[in-house]
């Protein structure tokens, strides 16, 4: 008889985890691109037009900050020294 209860020990955050970061204070983080990366880095005339300042600004700047933290975390997957769910990175 196949036991159906699932196994609640899954998935649960690791204590060693918390233990080991919990007196880390990191002051440089990195640059938060999720606020104005289109902002700071176009001209100033193409968010005149509304219609493209919304595009722009709600529909690709999503996207290429996904990419961006991507590859953010690809260097860390390469990295064997860092334990893979680390998530303070430059």
């Amino acid at each position: 008889m196949t036991d159906s209860r699932q196994d609640r020990r899954v998935g649960f955050p690791s204590l060693y985890g918390y233990s080991s970061e919990y007196w880390d204070v990191f002051k440089n983080l990195g640059y938060d691109y999720g606020e104005n990366l289109f902002k700071s880095s176009f001209s100033n005339y193409m968010f005149r037009n509304n219609n493209l300042s919304t595009f722009l600004v709600d529909y690709i700047q999503p996207i290429m900050v996904k990419y961006i933290n991507t590859v953010k975390y690809i260097r860390i997957y390469f990295n064997y020294a860092v334990p893979k769910h680390y998530q303070k990175i430059n």
